[in-house]
């Protein structure tokens, strides 16, 4: 029975990207090539009560503990430049989404990068939620957390990457779908 279990091959998820995936060794050869990081989440929040109005101070919050929390995950310098709400396509009547557009400047090995995010996305959506969580904020039961990270890559090595100089890494829950933790990079369609 156990010996049974460890012989059955472990499924896998498949994901659906919109690009091109880049995976293994075209993933390495991006290693050591500097990158400009820039992004955008969503993070979905469910409210306790139908009577709940976000104000931008709570909006800009939440935007600024997604920063806080990237920051530390990813050790980079995450400015978050802007921060807007609406009602959750798809969701509870309770559920908001705050969509956070953010930049971090450069890293000097974006491939180093991207396969962290690859390896702990799904860290990286549990610290996010987790700071949010920690605020103990009386309109808010739970959140789900949600980016797209885009790395611009620069320099004399870019040029030769054969997926491109950008490559685009998603992470975490989007409303109504399932998760990206564990999905390759990929080169976005032109």
């Amino acid at each position: 029975p156990a010996a049974e279990a460890e012989e059955r091959p472990k499924e896998t998820k498949q994901f659906k990207v919109p690009g091109t995936p880049v995976e293994g060794a075209d993933l390495k050869k991006y290693k050591g090539v500097p990158a400009i990081v820039n992004g955008q989440a969503e993070i979905t929040l469910h409210l306790s009560s139908s009577e709940t109005t976000l104000s931008t101070d709570q909006i800009n919050e939440i935007g600024k503990l997604f920063g806080q929390a990237m920051t530390r995950k990813l050790n980079l310098d995450v400015s978050v430049a802007g921060v807007e709400s609406f009602r959750a396509e798809g969701g509870d009547a309770l559920d908001r989404s705050i969509i956070v557009l953010w930049t971090a400047g450069s890293v000097d090995d974006g491939g180093a990068l991207q396969a962290m995010l690859q390896r702990k996305a799904g860290e990286i959506e549990r610290s996010i939620e987790d700071l949010i969580a920690e605020q103990g904020f009386d309109w808010l039961t739970r959140s789900a957390a949600w980016s797209k990270i885009s790395l611009s890559y620069y320099g004399p090595q870019a040029s030769s990457l054969s997926k491109g100089q950008k490559l685009v890494q998603e992470i975490g829950h989007k409303q109504g779908a399932e998760s990206e933790n564990g999905s390759p990079s990929y080169a976005p369609l032109k």
